[in-house]
């Protein structure tokens, strides 16, 4: 080979390397903005549940001002009742059948 040849073939190889090297670069480059992108929607997701539950606690909030509101709350999950009042419990026959069964085992 001819000096002229040598050099025009290592010439492309440098560039060819180069030109690898360089879609490499832009394929970690457009990888990187991909996850980029994912995690921006999975933030704008979580930003928008917790928007809700704000409004959600700013209603609750408001309706603890509410006297109403309160005695609703406490007679329903803390089971509380007025003076002379009687409390009434249901219990489901499908409670009871698995409370047989656990004692049962």
């Amino acid at each position: 080979m001819s000096k002229n040849k040598k050099t025009v073939h290592y010439f492309k190889v440098v560039l060819l390397a180069i030109i690898a090297l360089f879609l490499v670069r832009v394929a970690q480059q457009g990888y990187t903005l991909y996850q980029v992108h994912r995690e921006t929607r999975k933030t704008e997701a979580k930003v928008n549940a917790l928007k809700k539950e704000n409004a959600a606690l700013g209603k609750e909030k408001e309706n603890l001002g509410d006297i109403k509101y309160i005695e609703k709350m406490a007679r329903e999950d803390q089971n509380m009742v007025k003076k002379n009042e009687i409390p009434l419990f249901i219990i489901d026959d499908k409670d009871k059948e698995n409370e047989e069964s656990k004692t049962k085992k």
